[in-house]
């Protein structure tokens, strides 16, 4: 295991997140950097040592206790001893929350030998989402059928530090669950549902202390990001108040992640293009766009405008996800709400030293610093040293690795090692 160990990551060293495994308690260790994600269609995981790029897949639904249904994200727990996977419901299975402890790894041999220590049932076989779908009446904005799955999800997965919590949302209602790790079981508050404010709600994200948290609108017209009020004891959240992405009349909406910055401040993007029959009469909605929002004031403020040039200082594709490490801002953009879905996808890196002002230096592109064929960049891990941040495109089966030093890509994971269908990424020392 010595290839695991790894030097504090900067960016979490005040959470001095946990020492056992499945635990959250605070208590100082080092932190070792491990990467983990699901293979969705072949029902497996996988791992990959960012120190050396040795990646071990294994089968996750030969298992014994494993639920079945598809798994879809994943938690790994700092000590990459213990990981928390999501599974979506379908007619055969239910959705479930699975805790498999990792008994051994050896990166050497490849070996990976998993147990499932509990599976944690939060909606049963045939369970379906809930959506209000809208209609077309803009010809930029399609109704993408990938936005209304018929079966309940787990999606934005989070810790909240210095406690014993992990969060789901279930995107696909307006309910949050909450695992207490401790006991291996559902917390006592969940499941936790705010009518009409978590409706497709992807993720509470938390700030470093744990105090407050923000759940995004990862869907068409929701321009609401929601601020909640943390209580570490019981993991219960208290609703606080909805920050609209809003310039006069006129929203931006659709978003799927939110990266805290500090105490107060956090960032967020959007990814809806224009309006549907959801969009009130007088209103527009902005393009794909970035915010900074202020919680301490309730407001946001658009900080990046889209663009129509690779080269340009915005955002080119919906951005998907959002990261900060290493003084940059880092937007994943994936081609998935137009009418045409995966023609490509960016990876964008911004100078972020400057808050308000953004300057793009560098936008990796398909045929260049990205594989020719790569399309959809949809999530983002960065490491807790903020050396690389971890790029996981499921529509072109590739994972790729950026050195946030030199914003160079430094490794690809794709076909060729055995990837199909890769989503759910999570770096060990993370909070999502």
């Amino acid at each position: 295991m010595n290839t695991l160990t790894h030097f504090l990551g900067l960016t979490l060293l005040s959470l001095s997140l946990v020492a056992q495994a499945g635990s959250l308690k605070s208590h100082s260790v080092d932190l070792v950097n491990v990467f983990s994600a699901v293979d969705m269609m072949e029902q497996e995981l996988i791992l990959i040592n960012l120190d050396t790029d040795e990646m071990i897949q294994a089968k996750l639904d030969g298992l014994p206790g494993w639920p079945g249904g598809t798994p879809q994200h994943t938690v790994i727990t700092p000590d990459a001893q213990v990981l928390y996977i999501t599974t979506d419901s379908s007619d055969q299975a239910p959705s479930s929350i699975v805790v498999v402890e990792i008994k051994k790894l050896d990166w050497g041999t490849g070996e990976l030998k998993l147990k499932v220590r509990k599976s944690l049932t939060v909606a049963a076989a045939g369970s379906t989402s809930s959506f209000l779908v809208p209609t077309q009446v803009d010809p930029s904005q399609p109704i993408a059928a990938w936005t209304q799955p018929q079966n309940v999800q787990l999606h934005g997965p989070t810790l909240l530090p210095h406690s014993n919590f992990v969060y789901f949302t279930q995107w696909t209602n307006d309910l949050i669950r909450v695992v207490d790790t401790d006991k291996n079981r559902l917390a006592d508050v969940e499941p936790l549902s705010f009518p009409s404010v978590s409706n497709n709600t992807h993720g509470v994200f938390f700030n470093k202390s744990g105090t407050r948290a923000l759940g995004t609108g990862y869907y068409y017209d929701n321009a609401d990001i929601d601020l909640y009020r943390v209580d570490k004891q019981t993991g219960d959240l208290q609703f606080e108040l909805s920050i609209p992405l809003q310039e006069g009349d006129d929203y931006a909406a659709f978003t799927h992640y939110v990266t805290w910055l500090d105490e107060r401040f956090a960032v967020t993007a959007s990814m809806q293009f224009a309006a549907t029959s959801l969009t009130p009469g007088g209103s527009n909605v902005i393009p794909p766009s970035v915010w900074l929002i202020d919680t301490y004031e309730g407001s946001a403020e658009k900080i990046l405008d889209a663009t129509f040039s690779v080269a340009g200082n915005g955002v080119l594709r919906s951005p998907s996800d959002i990261q900060f490490g290493s003084g940059k801002l880092i937007l994943a953009e994936e081609d998935t709400l137009d009418d045409n879905f995966g023609d490509d996808g960016f990876i964008s890196i911004f100078d972020f030293s400057d808050r308000q002002n953004p300057v793009l230096q560098t936008r990796l592109t398909p045929g260049l610093e990205l594989p020719a064929d790569f399309r959809v960049a949809h999530g983002i891990s960065v490491s807790a040293d903020e050396r690389f941040a971890m790029v996981v495109s499921y529509a072109s089966a590739y994972i790729i690795k950026i050195d946030l030093n030199t914003n160079e890509v430094v490794a690809v994971f794709g076909t060729a090692d055995g990837v199909t269908m890769p989503h759910g990424g999570f770096i060990s020392g993370g909070l999502r």
